[in-house]
């Protein structure tokens, strides 16, 4: 019975997918390899068609549509779902960057866990054959990711994953905002959010067999705007909600502070730094990480209540004074005391209402 499913993402990998299809099922003789082609102008969907025609366990999906990481593992989850009898779905690039023989490993762990990450930077794992900026760039990518989507995983980029079929059953696949390499911090995000069970294992991660690689600065850019995007997407409607707030402020704040920094630049006023440095931040926080301004935002808040509360009851009393005093002096330059004269006639009414009961001049006087 084949209960596992390993997912390998292709484009223009000729040199590398038969050796590692062999390599996996030395390793997993109980698997099935899954490989999605994104139309590869080298000839690698030619070469797995022929697998497949030679062993049942090789399945192909071919790709002729759009273009990319994201979309491509989309279709291989969907594709992933429709084979009943598989209980485990395992991603894997196809470089050899993630070396098979730790694929029985993932599969003793997934008994506790519902989501294995094969990790370089946990106790026992490593990142080699790289050069130093090419590791500090992954340490310094990571390092933000973690921090930025709160996730307890120290590989947060890691492709190479194990998932239980309920947790890929439980994703909306509509909802998924990436469309690029950033589809595994994405989801990552969305079994954290949600609760699943997550376990990192070392590994040692190796530079690419054979070939070049197809990551970029565009690229890597592209994901950095596409986990702070899809981060805003998959949170609670409340917390979505309150983010944007934020994030208007420190934009608003931001902007008004760099506005009147070039106004004092432009008046040569030697202060305007201060305003550009600090409307810079505002911007920076408004994008990366909201949450910052949260405190700075209940602070003006709280000086805008105050500020508005003084003012409306200066207003008030402003108001009531220029309504009423002009009121009360033309009552007293006509004679005119409505209280007086209110006084009166309620004095006149309880005398009449009472005069039966006054029997001398004395009485009277003394009652009034």
């Amino acid at each position: 019975m084949y209960d596992t499913l390993i997912i390998i993402p292709t484009y223009n990998e000729r040199d590398n997918i038969e050796l590692l299809v062999d390599d996996i099922f030395n390793y997993s003789k109980n698997s099935k390899v899954l490989i999605v082609d994104d139309n590869s102008p080298d000839g690698t969907g030619r070469i797995a068609d022929s697998m497949a025609s030679k062993d049942s366990r090789v399945l192909v999906l071919h790709r002729t549509g759009k273009r990319g990481r994201g979309v491509a593992g989309i279709d291989a989850f969907k594709e992933a779902l429709k084979h009943k009898d598989i209980l485990y779905i395992i991603e894997m690039d196809a470089d050899f960057s993630h070396d098979p023989r730790y694929i029985p490993h993932f599969l003793k762990e997934m008994q506790k866990s519902d989501v294995v990450i094969g990790s370089r930077f946990t106790d026992g794992g490593k990142d080699i054959e790289r050069n130093f900026l090419r590791n500090l760039l992954s340490k310094v990518a990571n390092f933000f990711i973690k921090r930025y989507l709160s996730l307890a995983v120290n590989d947060c980029s890691a492709g190479y994953k194990c998932f239980k079929r309920r947790v890929i059953a439980s994703l909306d696949f509509s909802s998924i905002i990436s469309k690029g390499p950033a589809i595994i911090e994405e989801i990552l995000f969305i079994t954290s959010i949600r609760g699943f069970s997550i376990k990192e294992i070392p590994i040692i991660f190796r530079d690419r067999y054979k070939g070049k690689t197809k990551l970029s600065i565009i690229k890597l850019f592209k994901v950095f705007m596409d986990i702070v995007y899809f981060k805003d997407i998959h949170l609670s409607k409340d917390g979505l909600s309150h983010l944007k707030e934020l994030r208007k402020f420190g934009f608003q704040l931001g902007l008004a502070m760099n506005i009147l920094g070039a106004i004092m630049f432009y008046r040569q006023r030697p202060h305007f730094i201060w305003f550009i440095c600090v409307g810079s931040l505002n911007l920076t926080l408004a994008i990366v990480y909201p949450k910052a301004l949260e405190l700075l935002k209940k602070a003006l808040d709280l000086i805008i209540f105050l500020v508005g509360r003084t003012v409306n009851t200066v207003t008030l009393l402003v108001a009531f004074y220029l309504i009423f005093a002009p009121i009360g002096v033309l009552l007293r330059l006509f004679r005119i005391d409505m209280l007086d004269q209110s006084m009166t006639r309620l004095a006149a009414s309880y005398w009449k209402k009472r005069n039966k009961d006054v029997s001398t001049t004395e009485s009277y006087e003394r009652m009034g």
